[in-house]
């Protein structure tokens, strides 16, 4: 069975706050967006305004040149998982080797270019791998379903890998992740441009959960 986050991306606090109403009622995962503006052409709110939801367990994702810049900041917020993108040029195994250190899970966010062949060296290291199947810092955009490939391969290299797609995830693209081998659902504007949020959760995870 897969499970479905939310995801939150906001480029300004008081979006940050609608985002975090709308799913407050129903998320059992989060999955937090913060964006440098360098990464990606899109700023959001910085990690000293960020903030989860009471007992819920949140990914943090980065969308940032040099997240090892801001660890303590990281630490801080106490996410259950921290991803990085493999195309940020930073040192990842120094990075990942403060994580394990604080025992915060490891993560790796990989754009629609790049190929599993690529990072199929970090793979055994890590928990978590993100397939983008959009474009980043936009709220998916156009679904590319030749990305889900990369969920068998990566599987191949490590069986126990969670495997997370992001990126234009609505009822039609949700059915072809999960039919992949998809663990985890990252989804944003389906939920948040919905009429009613949780409605649009609900039926996400139905697909999820195999019975719709």
């Amino acid at each position: 069975m897969a499970s479905v986050a939310p995801t939150i991306l906001a480029a300004d606090p008081a979006d940050y706050a609608k985002r975090i109403d709308n799913v407050k009622p129903f998320a059992t995962r989060l999955h937090i967006d913060v964006a440098d503006g360098v990464f990606v052409d899109q700023k959001s709110v910085g990690l000293s305004q960020v903030y989860d939801i009471d007992g819920v367990p949140f990914d943090l994702h980065l969308m940032m040149v040099h997240p090892e810049g801001q660890f303590e900041a990281i630490c801080d917020l106490k996410p259950q998982l921290v991803i990085v993108h493999f195309e940020a040029p930073f040192d990842h195994s120094a990075f990942f080797k403060q994580l394990r250190e604080v025992d915060i899970k490891i993560g790796l966010a990989i754009k629609v270019e790049t190929t599993i062949d690529e990072v199929k060296d970090m793979l055994p290291d890590i928990h978590h791998l993100v397939v983008f199947t959009g474009k980043l810092g936009h709220n998916g955009g156009e679904f590319r379903a030749d990305c889900l490939e990369k969920i068998g391969q990566a599987r191949e290299i490590n069986p126990a890998l969670e495997i997370a797609v992001d990126g234009g995830v609505n009822q039609e693209t949700a059915r072809l992740a999960i039919e992949a081998g998809a663990d985890l659902l990252d989804v944003g504007s389906f939920i948040h441009d919905a009429d009613d949020p949780e409605i649009a959760y609900i039926a996400i995870q139905a697909i999820a959960d195999g019975t719709s």
